[in-house]
């Protein structure tokens, strides 16, 4: 008796140290690796688990999933949309039925939305959203993919179905991890529509409903912003006589002001040859050296863009020249007189030449010639920018005016020099703020406030600031002025 218990013993425990190492175990666990690593930014080891999977594992339950993190590793860690698309695509096609098809529809939408510059992309990143709700309705996905149809809705500037999107996220999945930014969308396109009272109310209900969320902060944000300008009969802006920066030498010959979403404040100066960022608090960040700097821009993934006379500097140390055809064919000259630039959604970079009187397109990762910007007519560009809304917006000082165009060129809206209540002296800067209203910086008027419909709402003047250089706006949506003669940042707030 006690041999045959003892047999039956050994047997189960045999039976459990195979289960503790069959594939299906194995493959589980080098899954949940793979994702502890991503988590901890050990890209390559995740990598290594996930391929690992995909060729050792195959006929597994977990390689689908595998499968769908390399698509994300491919998207998120190298920016490789072509070779993210392919992993999706595998999960979709390959694994129909498994739990990670649901999310490979979502990132293929994502993909597509993320590259859209025409209707028929925008239509293929909302069909693959559609897919997640149709085919998969109690996935975790179906709360992601109808936020993601609610931004492509308002990329297509469709705000009515947008919002009607991202409504039923914040109704039907309130718990879900994209509740809080649904709702956040929810004022944000109302704000774009003009509505301003009830985006209002729809960012206050970020902060009562989701108030730990970091979409609470922001909505916030958006609140003080739009109140400044609608909360009254006219917007209200004041000088904050207690802020101040403590340049020294850099607040000498300011060319260009940049405030990024983190309130780090860039100066770009020509007096000390650097772009230096100044912390909320007034501390100075490590700069970068840059020689007759002439513009600062903000790239899609948060790096410091700084044009220069000869060449353009995108983030710490990718530095960039560029030449453009001649009407000789064949013959390329350098670009030496660049005032402006800016990398687009798309990853195109932007380059205005003041000796041409054009502006240049160089496309993707390999800064490829690809012709002028909207077109060949010839302009004084000064500035360029990229809108929140992905709208790149033009500068032409000689003109004196400002436009907005869409990645292809169209024209989406503008200033022209004169208006109602305005004429434009010397514009020299421009900027825009989360709702698309223009601020025009003025060397003789002072900055001037903008509707995106082209309506004076206010002009900014003051003794601290009578003769602006270059501005920028906030998170809050205070303007910040530099002044060439007093040679000082100014806050209106």
């Amino acid at each position: 008796m006690a041999r045959a218990v003892f047999g039956a013993l050994a047997l189960l425990l045999a039976s459990d140290a195979w289960a503790q190492t069959s594939p299906e175990v194995q493959a589980r666990g080098l899954l949940e690796d793979g994702r502890a690593y991503m988590v901890k930014k050990q890209h390559k080891q995740a990598l290594d688990n996930f391929n690992t999977i995909v060729t050792g594992f195959a006929q597994t339950e977990s390689v689908d999933d595998a499968l769908l993190e390399i698509g994300r590793y491919r998207l998120e860690v190298d920016g490789d949309a072509e070779k993210a698309r392919e992993a999706f695509d595998q999960v979709a096609k390959r694994y129909p039925q498994s739990d990670g098809a649901p999310g490979a529809y979502y990132y293929l939408g994502l993909v597509s939305l993320n590259r859209a510059s025409q209707p028929a992309e925008l239509d293929d990143a909302l069909a693959q959203f559609a897919r997640v709700q149709r085919l998969y309705p109690r996935s975790e996905w179906v709360p992601r993919a109808l936020y993601a149809s609610g931004l492509a809705q308002r990329k297509a500037g469709r705000y009515a179905e947008a919002i009607e999107a991202e409504r039923r996220v914040s109704l039907e999945h309130p718990t879900s991890d994209v509740a809080a930014a649904a709702q956040f969308q929810i004022g944000h396109c109302l704000a774009l529509q003009g509505a301003a009272r009830e985006a209002m109310e729809e960012f206050q209900q970020v902060r009562n409903r989701y108030p730990d969320s970091p979409w609470s902060q922001t909505a916030l944000n958006r609140n003080t912003a739009l109140y400044r300008l609608h909360g009254s009969d006219k917007p209200s802006f004041t000088v904050d006589p207690a802020y101040s920066v403590p340049g020294g030498e850099s607040l000498k010959d300011v060319r260009a002001l940049l405030m990024t979403p983190e309130r780090a404040l860039w100066l770009a100066s020509d007096k000390t040859k650097m772009a230096l960022p100044f912390a909320a608090d007034g501390s100075r960040g490590a700069g970068l050296a840059v020689e007759e700097p002439r513009s600062l821009s903000l790239g899609p993934h948060g790096e410091i863009v700084v044009s220069a006379k000869l060449a353009v500097r995108i983030g710490p140390k990718d530095v960039k020249s560029f030449a453009a055809p001649t009407d000789k064919p064949g013959v390329l000259e350098p670009l030496d007189k660049i005032e402006a630039a800016v990398v687009t959604p798309l990853g195109n970079l932007l380059v205005a030449d003041s000796k041409r009187k054009r502006v240049f397109r160089y496309e993707s990762a390999e800064l490829k010639f690809g012709g002028t910007f909207p077109d060949a007519r010839e302009r004084e560009v000064r500035r360029l920018l990229v809108d929140g809304e992905g709208g790149v917006v033009l500068l032409d000082a000689d003109a004196k005016a400002v436009q907005a165009f869409d990645e292809t060129g169209k024209p989406l809206r503008g200033l022209a020099t004169r208006g109602a209540g305005y004429e434009l002296k010397k514009p020299v800067d421009v900027a825009v703020d989360a709702f698309r209203n223009f601020y025009v910086a003025d060397a003789e008027l002072g900055v001037l406030v903008f509707a995106p419909t082209g309506q004076l709402l206010a002009t900014l003047s003051a003794p601290e600031a009578r003769r602006p250089g270059a501005i920028a706006i906030d998170v809050e949506g205070s303007v910040l002025v530099y002044d060439e003669k007093s040679e000082r940042v100014v806050r209106f707030q």
